[in-house]
């Protein structure tokens, strides 16, 4: 037997094995057991702890860093009344961390943080199974919380073991001789085990790490207002074709024999929750054993969402009804994604045809998705809706090698692009006199483009457009829509305030100070994507959009910045004027958003 040791270096050696999640054996010859009593010689303590959970399949941690390939991907871009959708199946399923427990530090056997914690008070069971000359005999089970395991005393011999738990506080069967235990229906069933490789429990057994993975297939329905940047109020939202099927397992083999038939789980708003706290991003999950195809429909009506001056847009009995097929893989992660967009406003003919957004690029620091368009199209010289040419953070210029397209960043990522020069002939005046317009530097001298007054000399005004002294405006083609608020409103026909801008830097600062002089309530100006020879190279001109109300008529002008580069600390950047984005549809997305590494939520630059 063995002697009572009450040394407080055993005592700090057991909490350090607690602190780092392992399953670990502490030896028969140092420690009493749980109840303070002497331990055989022939049995020694078990402590066991869990890491988390590793999904088996790229789960996408952070919007702003996800990379992961999906395995399997299908996307399209919907239409609907009032607003469009993107529609998509694939394995990138969102986590939405549980509460962690106090080790919430607590490392998968990869040295990496495990995917997911479990909860403080998710119970799961351990298993032990003694190897007798190859035959395994069930020997104990104990049943435990994350944080609150106690150490248990087994007999000293080669063992495989299995960890498993339903993801919540349900009650997990004991074992028995059979080894069989029928699991539940539409869980999400967590399984560990030490496969092929025993471990020996004796005074010399090293720690063990266990992380936990889904046993059943998981299956995520995503509805997001991400593309309307707005929280949803309320929405009806029903799902059907689903199915769960339960399964049994041989714990001792962990071979799975699935149920015949399954249920269908509920799942309409009521059964949604806001992912990561976020409104605008809605899921809920089922989970199943089956393998065979499921057709999901999932349709979205009565939508109502939250607009940024505190009023509710409302769609009214809109529908949006998609299909699409899965066919689930036990252990794997799929999505189906309806991800609702705001919806663009056609304007224009030939290469001037394009589909605007309803209102200016701005960035939202700190939120979910900082790039978006204002709910409203104010008029307005927020600071964090001028940008220089190529810079995707506002009044910061880019660097000279770095240039980005910021409304690439909108979500979903790459669906919208800054307008090419050739998209704003249909905006742009035409040449009254036989003048040479557009490409011109128009220089600033005291606050007042000289050369606009040649311009307005020469120019006709903008076929179709109408002016006031704040704004001109033209009425699309398609896009207007009773939810946006009346046919003339400032979000259903394609407005452009008069925010001005700030001109060419003379001294080149971190984040430059917004000085827009006498320009704002005077002009509006835009960036294109194209400088004289279409690639943004330093110290050639740059293509953007300047238009005014002169003489009761509305004149514009595709007109050249001269860019130059400039040091700030170590970095090049690209010296330029701060001005608006106002952004297009990108007509190439399709063909982007095939690609197998696509996904929706753009990857945000530092």
């Amino acid at each position: 037997m063995k002697t009572t040791n009450n040394n407080l270096a055993s005592k700090f050696a057991l909490a350090a094995f607690l602190a780092l999640g392992t399953l670990a054996v502490t030896s028969c010859n140092k420690d009493k057991n749980q109840n303070g009593q002497e331990i055989p010689s022939d049995q020694s303590q078990l402590v066991v702890r869990i890491a988390g959970i590793s999904d088996g399949e790229n789960t996408v941690k952070k919007a702003s860093t996800s990379t992961g390939k999906s395995s399997s991907n299908s996307i399209e871009l919907v239409q609907s009344n009032g607003f469009d959708a993107i529609v998509a199946v694939d394995n990138n399923v969102p986590s939405n961390d549980a509460s962690a427990f106090s080790q919430a530090a607590l490392r998968a056997s990869s040295g990496l943080k495990a995917a997911t914690p479990l909860g403080s008070t998710t119970t799961y069971r351990l298993y032990l199974y003694k190897n007798n000359g190859g035959t395994y005999t069930f020997t104990k089970s104990v049943q435990f919380t994350p944080g609150s395991e106690a150490p248990i005393q087994v007999p000293n011999g080669s063992y495989k073991w299995v960890a498993l738990s339903y993801n919540n506080t349900d009650a997990i069967p004991d074992g028995d001789a059979s080894n069989n235990l029928v699991l539940p229906q539409n869980k999400d069933v967590l399984y560990a085990t030490s496969g092929a490789t025993d471990i020996t429990i004796n005074s010399n057994t090293a720690p063990l790490n266990i992380t936990f993975n889904r046993l059943y297939a998981r299956i995520a329905i995503e509805v997001n207002t991400l593309g309307m940047f707005a929280p949803i109020n309320s929405a009806t939202i029903a799902v059907t074709g689903q199915n769960a099927k339960a399964a049994t397992i041989n714990l001792a083999t962990g071979a799975l024999t699935v149920a015949p038939s399954g249920g269908t789980p509920a799942l309409t708003e009521v059964n949604f929750t806001n992912l990561d706290g976020n409104a605008a991003r809605k899921i809920a999950y089922y989970y199943t054993a089956d393998e065979t195809a499921q057709n999901l429909s999932v349709s979205v009506t009565n939508l109502k969402i939250q607009l940024d001056n505190s009023t509710e847009r409302n769609f009214g009995t809109t529908t949006l009804t998609q299909n699409k097929a899965i066919t689930p893989v036990r252990g794997k992660n799929h999505r189906f994604l309806v991800g609702i967009t705001e919806s663009a406003l056609t304007f224009g003919s030939g290469s001037g045809l394009a589909q605007w957004s309803r209102s200016n690029l701005y960035y939202k620091p700190g939120d979910a998705t900082p790039y978006r368009f204002y709910h409203t199209n104010p008029q307005t010289n927020d600071p964090n809706s001028y940008f220089s040419f190529g810079a995707h953070l506002p009044r910061v210029l880019a660097s000279a090698n770095a240039a980005v397209d910021a409304c690439a960043l909108v979500y979903p990522a790459g669906l919208w692009k800054t307008p090419t020069a050739a998209q704003l002939a249909n905006v742009t005046s035409p040449a009254s006199l036989g003048g040479l317009l557009g490409d011109l530097s128009l220089t600033n001298v005291a606050g007042i483009d000289a050369l606009v007054l040649v311009q307005d000399l020469l120019a006709a005004r903008v076929p179709n457009s109408t002016a006031t002294a704040t704004y001109s405006e033209f009425t699309p083609t398609s896009g207007n829509n009773s939810a946006y608020g009346a046919a003339t409103s400032s979000v259903n026909r394609l407005r452009f305030n008069y925010n001005g801008y700030m001109n060419t830097l003379g001294v080149i600062n971190n984040l430059i100070t917004l000085n827009l002089g006498n320009t704002y309530g005077s002009y509006n100006a835009f960036w294109t994507s194209e400088n004289l020879i279409g690639t943004p190279l330093i110290n050639l001109g740059v293509k953007y959009h300047l238009g005014h109300t002169t003489g009761g008529n509305y004149k514009a002008y595709r007109t050249t910045s001269i860019l130059s580069a400039g040091l700030l600390g170590a970095v090049s950047v690209i010296n330029s004027p701060l001005m608006n984005i106002r952004c297009v549809r990108d007509a190439t997305w399709a063909t982007k958003s095939a690609a197998a590494n696509y996904e929706p939520m753009p990857v945000y630059p530092n």
